[in-house]
């Protein structure tokens, strides 16, 4: 596999992409597993210069890590850099927070989907269940983009108090800060996005998020808290385009993480 962007790895680098390529439990359109290598493959076309920025975000140091398969490789997985992983399907996001310490921990949760079933066709660890059981050991959820769950995973978020931004309001960044404790992990499901923008993934819904909306929402997050780390998950690639706007949303999460 090629590295993100094509750039050399180098012990000093502060940020690893971490492909994970685990697809176990999709239950409408396959193909998450082939994400990775499609994402870092697009990520060789990004430009290097951020003009929002105004800097060349990849200057902060990327290495690209070797391939995780699993879910218990991924629990024992031990480094200092900030680690952006390329799902793969959501599940995988399930081992990387609960590896975090959990004491001022928020999770936001940028999804099209709650994921708070208990279970799903018989499984507890499902790409549908995964915000639930990480809710077992931390409530400090926030999701935005919401916009498809059934009545008891509705149930389940007024009875636990999990912060649910819905894609029907308008989004109000500073109201969603103000549910993040000190350290933030940030899980982006890209059927958050609406079809438009981001067509291949493995449950799309209709009416989703903007591209902007998004960036600008982590932009302020990043600023604001203390961010540990991060995940892209759900990409089922089969266009160039939804490749491509993934590896540049996570170039956007590189050059926030640099200023």
């Amino acid at each position: 596999m090629k590295t993100f962007m094509n750039l050399p790895n180098f012990e000093e680098a502060k940020v690893a992409i971490l492909p994970v390529p685990f697809e176990s439990t999709t239950s409408y359109k396959k193909g998450t597993k082939n994400a990775p290598k499609e994402i870092i493959k697009a990520s060789n076309e990004l430009y290097l210069y951020d003009p929002e920025l105004n800097i060349e975000p990849y200057k902060i140091g990327i290495t690209t890590l070797k391939e995780i398969k699993t879910l218990k490789q991924l629990e024992n997985l031990k480094t200092n850099k900030f680690v952006i992983a390329l799902g793969g399907e959501h599940t995988i996001t399930y081992p990387l927070v609960k590896k975090l310490p959990q004491k001022d921990l928020s999770i936001l949760q940028i999804d099209a989907h709650a994921d708070l079933k208990d279970e799903f066709d018989g499984n507890k660890l499902s790409h549908a269940c995964v915000a639930r059981r990480i809710s077992e050991f931390n409530k400090n959820i926030t999701q935005v983009g919401v916009r498809a769950l059934d009545k008891d995973e509705h149930n389940y978020i007024k009875k636990h108090k999990i912060n649910t931004f819905y894609a029907h309001n308008k989004l109000n960044i500073k109201k969603i800060i103000k549910t993040l404790k000190k350290n933030v992990y940030i899980t982006i499901d890209l059927d958050a996005f609406d079809p438009t923008v981001i067509p291949d993934v493995g449950t799309p819904e209709p009416a989703g998020l903007q591209f902007k909306q998004v960036t600008d929402l982590l932009k302020e997050v990043f600023k604001h808290r203390n961010v540990l780390g991060a995940d892209v998950v759900e990409l089922c690639p089969k266009e160039e385009l939804s490749s491509y706007t993934a590896a540049k949303l996570v170039y956007k999460l590189i050059g926030y993480k640099s200023i």
